[in-house]
C-alpha cells in the first residue's frame, strides 16, 4: 500500500514538473531548445541527410564483390540428356543443381570512386542545410521572442498613460466642484480615460497573440499560463566599426547556407567526371562454383539408379569458372554525350544557385546594416523627443491644474509624451533586433 502511495506521488511530481515547464516561464534559450528540436522542417532536413548517408554507404559497397547462390530442382521424362553422361537415354530422373556466382568491377573509368566522392559532398551539403533551417527557426524565435518582450513595455506604457489619466480625472473631479475649472473639462478628461483604458485592452491583446505566435513556433499547445521571462534589456550601444562589405565577407565564410552551395557545385562537377568516365572501357571479373546430383528411373525395368550418393556425386559433379569481360563503348545512340552535356548544364545551374546565394546573403546583410545605422539614429532622435515631449507635458500639466490651460491643450502634450514613449520603445527593439541580427550573420549566437 504505501509502495502503491509512493508511486502515485512520483508521478503526479513528474507530471506537474512537465506541466510546469510547458507552460512557466520560459527564458530565450528554452524557447529557442525547444523549437530547434520540435521544428518539422529540421526534422525532414535531418531525414533527407539520412538518405544521403544510406547512398553513400551503397556506393561504398559497389567496390566490393557480389555474391549469390542458387538451386534448382528439375524432373525429366521419357528421352532427355542424362546430365551425368551426356548421352541420350529413355528414362525419368530427377536433378539438384547448386550454383554459386560472384562478379566485381575492375575498372569503369573511375565512376564508382568518383561517386563515392560524390555522395560524400551532398551528406556534408546535407548537414549544412541542416544548419541553415537551424538558422532561420533560430532568427523567427528572436523575433517572436523581442516582438513579446516589446508587448510588454507597450503594455506597461498604456497602463501608466491610463494611471495617470485616472489621477487627473480625480483631480479634475475636485476643481470642477471647486469651480475652478468648467464642467466640460471633466468629460474631455473623462473621454481620454475611456481612450487610455481601450489603449490597455489592445495592448495585452497584442501581447497574447504575439505569446501565440511564439508558441506556435515552439509547436508547444498555446496555454493561458504561457510566459516569458523578461530579461534586463538596457539601452543598446552598437558602433558600426565595420563596414557591410566587411560583415559581408566575414558571413561568407561562416554562414552554412553559403558552404552548403558551394559543396553542390564542387558535387556537380565531378558529376561531370562521372558521366566522362563512360566513354571508358569497363573490365570486371566473374567467377563460379557448382554441382549438381541426379536420381534416373528405367523405363524399361521401371526401377531407380542413380551413380552415387548425394554428397558424392556434389563433390564429384563440382565445377568452378573464373572470368573477365572487357566492354568497349563505341556508339550508344548518343546516350553518353547527352548525359554529358547534361552534367555540365547541371554544373552552371549550381554555379548560379551558388552566386543566387552570395547574392541574397549580401542583399540581407546590406538591408540589415541600412537598417541598424537607421535605427540607431532613430533611436538618438527618439530618446531626444521623449526628454522634449516629457518637458512639455510636464509644463501644461502644472498650467492645469491651477487652471492656466484647457483640457484639449493638457491632453494634446499628454498624448504626443505617450506617443513618443511608444517610439522610443520601437526604436529600442528594432535597435537591439538589427544590432543581433548581423552579429548573428557573423557567426556570432543570438542569446537574450
Amino acid at each position: 500500500m504505501k509502495r502503491g502511495f509512493f508511486i502515485l506521488l512520483t508521478t503526479l511530481f513528474l507530471f506537474s514538473a512537465a506541466s510546469g515547464q510547458m507552460t512557466g516561464v520560459w527564458t530565450f534559450q528554452q524557447c529557442l531548445d525547444t523549437a530547434l528540436k520540435k521544428n518539422i522542417s529540421i526534422n525532414q532536413s535531418q531525414l533527407s541527410n539520412e538518405l544521403a548517408r544510406i547512398n553513400l554507404a551503397q556506393a561504398r559497397a559497389s567496390r566490393y564483390p557480389n555474391v549469390g547462390a542458387s538451386a534448382s530442382e528439375n524432373a525429366n521424362f521419357g528421352k532427355s540428356i542424362n546430365p551425368l553422361t551426356n548421352l541420350v537415354v529413355f528414362e525419368n530422373y530427377n536433378s539438384t543443381n547448386f550454383s554459386v556466382n560472384s562478379s566485381m568491377n575492375l575498372f569503369n573509368g573511375f565512376q564508382t570512386r568518383r561517386t563515392i566522392e560524390q555522395n560524400l559532398l551532398l551528406l556534408n551539403a546535407g548537414k549544412y542545410d541542416i544548419e541553415q533551417v537551424k538558422n532561420d527557426v533560430t532568427l523567427s524565435v528572436t523575433t517572436a521572442y523581442l516582438q513579446v518582450l516589446f508587448c510588454y513595455e507597450i503594455l506597461d506604457a498604456a497602463k501608466s498613460q491610463a494611471d495617470a489619466t485616472r489621477v487627473q480625472v480625480d483631480q479634475t473631479e475636485k476643481m470642477v466642484s471647486a469651480g475652478k475649472l468648467p464642467e466640460g473639462n471633466l468629460f474631455t478628461i473623462r473621454a481620454q480615460q475611456a481612450t487610455d483604458n481601450l489603449a490597455v485592452v489592445n495592448a495585452q491583446s497584442q501581447l497574447d497573440m504575439a505569446k501565440v505566435g511564439l508558441e506556435q513556433l515552439m509547436l508547444i499547445p498555446v496555454a493561458d499560463s504561457f510566459d516569458v521571462k523578461k530579461p534586463e534589456m538596457a539601452d543598446p550601444d552598437v558602433l558600426l566599426l565595420k563596414t557591410n562589405d566587411q560583415i559581408y565577407r566575414k558571413a561568407l565564410a561562416v554562414q552554412p547556407e553559403i558552404t552548403g552551395a558551394s559543396i553542390r557545385t564542387n558535387s556537380a562537377l565531378l558529376g561531370v567526371k562521372i558521366e566522362e568516365g563512360a566513354r571508358w572501357p569497363r573490365l570486371s571479373l566473374s567467377g563460379s562454383v557448382n554441382s549438381n546430383f541426379s536420381v534416373s528411373t528405367n523405363l524399361s525395368g521401371g526401377s531407380t539408379t542413380s551413380s552415387s550418393p548425394f554428397f558424392n556425386q556434389l563433390w564429384d559433379n563440382l565445377g568452378a569458372g573464373v572470368g573477365l569481360g572487357l566492354s568497349i563503348p563505341i556508339y550508344s545512340n548518343r546516350q553518353i554525350r547527352s548525359s554529358i552535356d547534361k552534367a555540365k548544364v547541371n554544373v552552371l545551374s549550381t554555379q548560379l544557385d551558388e552566386e543566387n546565394t552570395k547574392l541574397q546573403l549580401r542583399k540581407v546583410i546590406e538591408q540589415a546594416y541600412t537598417d541598424l545605422r537607421s535605427s540607431i539614429h532613430k533611436f538618438d532622435a527618439t530618446k531626444e523627443q521623449v526628454k522634449s515631449a516629457e518637458l512639455a507635458y510636464k509644463n501644461i500639466e502644472r498650467k492645469y491644474n491651477v487652471g492656466l490651460s484647457t483640457a484639449i491643450d493638457f491632453l494634446i502634450q499628454k498624448n504626443a509624451y505617450y506617443q513618443s514613449q511608444s517610439n522610443l520603445i520601437q526604436a529600442k527593439y528594432n535597435y537591439i533586433f538589427k544590432a543581433k541580427i548581423l552579429d548573428f550573420y557573423q557567426g556570432t549566437p543570438i542569446q537574450l
